[in-house]
């Protein structure tokens, strides 16, 4: 019993070290990327988004856009023509990169717990027009990027 005990854990902290070398090696990439190198050249606006912006990912996904409240500071995903997985939204230093971001916050919501581990942030590169950096924050103060993706009103 103490064998198979034993044989459990180890694959277990394997399975779990596999996990975290792909998140750093994808962290590693889009830090390094042509969207990375957008990203840092964007600015804050003025004013918060207001309104809806459509979304694009370089992936299939019934993800639509975010609908956003600059006056109360939250905003909404729409995700297949529904509303779903609601945020905070504010004005911020990112996480990874020295610059000012407008953070995207899923970690003080009603939101599934999975989607607790999750902080947009995303910068004007055009009028109207976003790029976002999506990252995930297991450990505290180790956020790893996962991917980018744009808004456009």
């Amino acid at each position: 019993m103490k064998i198979v005990i034993g044989i459990i854990f180890s694959i277990l902290i394997m399975a779990i070290g596999i996990i975290f070398l792909f998140l750093f090696i994808r962290t590693y990439q889009m830090q390094n990327g042509d969207n990375a190198k957008a990203f840092l050249k964007g600015s804050v606006p003025e004013r918060l988004p207001d309104g809806f912006y459509k979304g694009k990912v370089n992936v299939k996904t019934g993800w639509q856009g975010k609908k956003f409240n600059a006056k109360e500071g939250i905003g909404i995903n729409i995700v297949d023509e529904k509303e779903n997985y609601p945020f905070k939204l504010y004005k911020g230093r990112g996480i990874q990169d020295n610059i000012d971001v407008v953070k995207i916050d899923y970690s003080k919501s009603n939101d599934p717990f999975w989607l607790r581990f999750i902080l947009d942030e995303v910068v004007e590169i055009k009028p109207n027009h976003y790029l976002g950096k999506v990252h995930l924050t297991f450990i505290p103060r180790v956020p790893f990027t996962i991917g980018y993706f744009e808004l456009e009103k």
